[in-house]
């Protein structure tokens, strides 16, 4: 059985280009390079001739846009890795879409870790869904998010989440319609992608949504009531940080 990965490179930064075409010759020889475009329209020629099983495509090309690509190419049985070179906010609006990607300036870590997150989620399972998602994140704030339940991935709306419990190596969502799952990340992978997004820890087991706070109480126990009529308490060393976000919060309205 032939387990090589076809792929194709599509890029505008031909020192990237060569640099990472080298870095997978000499460090993943199942990756099978079959060839490079650097815009929307050679890329588009490109994929419908080669047929890859991969893509690693740059969002911003001389002629458009990345995404316009994956929109219209006739061949559709590829998966992509995105190259970019944005910042920590693109790195969030990976995360909410589950989306692969590559962040430039590349090193081999960086490969590495990037085509290891394609192989251990080899697939295209709303792929349009998840293409929508990063749109929305990178132009503004993001309102769905992709997470891996026990089921596989599924979305949800951001604002409908109250708060985020830690199960272990787990976490459990509590929505504001009294559903709850579970999801297969521990609570600190949704600290790190939730917290500017009205989200704040407030103790090692809880991750709360500021907008569902109904009442705080300030002592030598604090604890903070939900609009889900759950008392959670606040830790210690997370009581002058969630207050300063509450009144910040409270000011934005």
């Amino acid at each position: 059985m032939d387990n090589r990965i076809d792929a194709v490179i599509i890029d505008d930064e031909e020192n990237f280009s060569s640099s990472l075409e080298i870095l997978i010759r000499k460090n993943f020889g199942k990756i099978n390079i079959l060839g490079d475009a650097n815009s929307v329209k050679s890329g588009i020629t490109l994929i419908n001739k080669l047929k890859p099983k991969l893509v690693f495509l740059d969002i911003n090309l001389p002629d458009g846009s990345g995404f316009e690509i994956l929109e219209e190419t006739n061949f559709k049985s590829y998966e992509t890795i995105f190259t970019t070179s944005y910042t920590e906010f693109a790195l969030r609006a990976f995360e909410f879409s589950a989306l692969h990607y590559l962040m430039k300036p590349m090193t081999v870590e960086k490969l590495k870790d990037a085509i290891e997150r394609y192989e251990k989620v080899h697939n295209n399972d709303f792929f349009d869904e998840k293409l929508k998602i990063l749109k929305e994140s990178l132009i503004d704030k993001p309102q769905r998010i992709l997470l891996p339940t026990t089921d596989g991935l599924s979305i949800f709306n951001i604002a409908d989440i109250v708060r985020c419990e830690a199960d272990n190596n787990y976490s459990i969502v509590f929505f504001n319609n009294k559903q709850k799952i579970l999801l297969s990340k521990p609570l600190q992978y949704l600290d790190k992608i939730l917290n500017e997004l009205d989200f704040v820890r407030i103790h090692s087991k809880h991750l709360i949504n500021l907008r569902y706070v109904k009442n705080y109480v300030n002592g030598r126990k604090s604890f903070v009531q939900l609009s889900d009529n759950s008392e959670l308490p606040i830790s210690q060393t997370q009581k002058i940080d969630f207050a300063e976000q509450l009144k910040h919060f409270a000011k934005s309205f």
